[in-house]
């Protein structure tokens, strides 16, 4: 029975994010910090954007693998991670608390971490309109994957006097946001809570990838890692939007400019090369031209052309990851 108690409970927790109670400092190479502030001040890399570079560089930061004995392994997380010390143009917010989780049988006490990174300025009040508002729906995502908090998520999600005008407002409703959820998690707590669960950091970063003319391109990713976990939710979004207007970019609008056929072939030319690339059997998601189109999660401009992107999952197995289709046009 605790046996079946402690799956209900971790995947409850996974939903939520969950942690225990250790920190301790990761081991950075000076070649690693470098090249990091190399691809944040100099901007991003036009030949590792299909790769998702920045979105494996946030998932799981903050996580340290150490060895218990000759096959044994813990993880540990970091509230504050070295990554990011001494670059500029970066906002951070990192934030940690212990929650508790009520079970059928007793209390689960984990700990929770939350790391926000997003530019510290934007191109326009139009961009950063549409950048703030990205945040924001992953913050309300995720802190509410349990129903028992359906109320509060509705309260933040109706952003009730809150009328940001930089990038310190959106760390600090990020605190709200986080401060409550604490709260709410706090009401279970007993001097029983001594079941503990994994550590989980969750990551959100937003950053911009593209500048030219009359439209800018930003990055906006989620990762969600906890320990013993397999298949945590992270993907990257990203959105284009025109500097003057607030028009983000849409896939429709690339149809309409290039015409269906050509998009259609070129995404499908793009599929077929990806999946070569990760040496992914073709024939078991096979896509045609016109499903990759009304799959498609978003599109952005890039340094290499038009990207259409789809999540993890959305044309591909887990383990594929998400697919970045660079349009040959």
């Amino acid at each position: 029975m605790r046996t079946c108690y402690l799956i209900v409970v971790m995947i409850v927790a996974a939903s939520m994010w969950c942690g225990c109670k250790n920190v301790a400092s990761a081991s950075r190479t000076n070649d690693t910090k470098h090249a990091i502030e190399n691809e944040v001040t100099m901007g991003y890399d036009p030949d590792s954007v299909t790769q998702g570079s920045w979105l494996g560089l946030f998932l799981g930061m903050g996580w340290v693998e150490e060895e218990h004995s000759e096959d044994s392994y813990g993880y540990r997380y970091e509230c504050c991670v070295p990554e990011l010390e001494g670059l500029e143009g970066i906002v951070r917010q990192e934030l940690e608390a212990i929650w508790y989780a009520q079970g059928y049988h007793e209390p689960a006490l984990y700990r929770c971490m939350l790391g926000l990174y997003v530019d510290e300025t934007f191109p326009s009040a139009e961009v950063f309109r549409q950048v703030e508002l990205g945040i924001d729906t992953l913050l309300t995502q995720s802190f509410c994957y349990n129903d028992e908090f359906e109320d509060l998520k509705k309260s933040l999600a109706q952003r009730k006097g809150y009328a940001p005008k930089n990038a310190q407002d959106i760390v600090e409703r990020t605190k709200q946001f986080f401060d409550q959820f604490t709260q709410k998690n706090s009401q279970f707590k007993s001097d029983s809570a001594t079941f503990h669960l994994p550590e989980a950091r969750v990551c959100i970063v937003a950053h911009k990838i593209y500048d030219q003319g009359d439209w800018a391109s930003y990055i906006i990713e989620f990762s969600f890692d906890y320990n013993g976990s397999c298949g945590c939710p992270s993907w990257a979004d990203y959105i284009t939007v025109n500097k003057q207007t607030g028009h983000r970019l849409t896939t429709g609008d690339v149809v309409k400019q290039y015409g269906y056929a050509k998009v259609s072939m070129c995404l499908r030319k793009a599929y077929v090369k990806a999946k070569q690339e990760r040496n992914a059997d073709l024939e078991v998601y096979n896509y045609s031209g016109q499903e990759l189109i009304e799959l498609a999660g978003g599109c952005a401009l890039v340094n290499e052309g038009v990207m259409i992107y789809y999540r993890p999952y959305v044309v591909g197995c887990g383990a594929e990851g998400e697919f970045n289709l660079i349009l040959d046009l």
